[in-house]
Parts: C-alpha cells; structure tokens; sequence
C-alpha cells in the first residue's frame, strides 16, 4: 500500500522538489499530502501577521467531521504556540508542534511509526466578514486548504491529550539531559 501511495504522489514529490518546502518519509504527513493538502503550503494570498487566539481548534480538508480519505488538523493555539496532530479518520495519527510565523504556521511532524520529524508549513490566509471588514485586528484567520469545524468529537480531544501529553514528555527529556 505505501508503494503504490509513493507511486501516486510521485507528481507531487517533484513539484515539491522545485519549491522551498521540504517533506520527507512516509508518514501520514505524506499521506495529507497526497489527499489534496499540497495547496495548504503555497501562498496565494497575504495573510495577516498574527496568531489565532488561544483555544483548541479542528480543520479539515471536509466541511464534515470524520469523512474517510480526508485530512483533518486538531490543535491547541496558546500565545501563537501550537500542539496538535495531523490524521485522518481510521489511521493513524502524526504529532505535530510550532507557532505561527508571519505568513504561515511553521510546523515539526513527528512521525507515528519511526519518531523521525519533519518540517511542515500551512499558510495562513485572511477570511473577513462585512463586519470585520477593514479592521486587520477582527480579521479572522483561516488556514489554507482546510475549513474549521467547530465541533470537536472525544476522538479529537483524546488526540489532542496524546500529543500534548507526548510533547511534555519529549520537553522533560531534554531538559533531564542538559
């Protein structure tokens, strides 16, 4: 099966290679990748320079929560930190941890099956309302190629447990060997 993933993906592996961005492995990042994320990583419009305000979040590449074949992207944002975790529904799912940078969420994968990280970016873009409309600070910010879903199910809140809970743990190491 991840043969014939990595044989899907091969266009795409090449328009990364000509592009800034990076991935390796064969995670399920890859696998986000190959079910239509690739648009998440160009930049198509400015967005603002900010971070989403503190709270738990779910995107996904669905409108609909729990859709098999698609992506889904549950964290928790505190003071432009991020924790979360990158799944689809049915599979695994890949850790991830950064913060907002500029234009985009600067992001490390941490790989399920082999611990190995990766980098990963989605762009920020701007959403705006009639009501938010010319004021930057009410500007609302969306990430690129995903929808937000406002319901979290307890799935995504027990990921969401295993990731933080897993960056702590990796935290209290390093600071063990320093």
């Amino acid at each position: 099966m991840r043969n014939q993933l990595v044989h899907a993906l091969s266009p795409w592996f090449s328009q990364l290679s000509r592009s800034r961005h990076l991935l390796a492995g064969l995670s399920l990042t890859v696998g986000l990748l190959g079910a239509g994320l690739l648009p998440a990583i160009a930049r198509t419009e400015a967005a603002p320079k900010s971070a989403l305000p503190d709270g738990v979040y779910l995107y996904g590449q669905s409108a609909q929560p729990e859709q098999i074949g698609q992506g889904y992207f549950v964290f928790e944002s505190k003071q432009g930190n991020v924790v979360g975790a990158l799944y689809m529904p049915r599979s695994s799912f890949d850790c991830t941890s950064g913060k907002f940078e500029g234009e985009q969420l600067a992001l490390t994968v941490v790989n399920s099956y082999d611990r190995t990280t990766n980098p990963f970016e989605i762009a920020l873009e701007k959403t705006s309302n009639v009501a938010t409309e010319g004021n930057p600070a009410f500007q609302a910010i969306g990430l690129e190629g995903f929808q937000r879903i406002n319901k979290l199910s307890e799935n995504d809140h027990r990921i969401l447990n295993v990731c933080k809970a897993d960056l702590q743990k990796q935290s209290n190491q390093k600071q063990a060997k320093r």
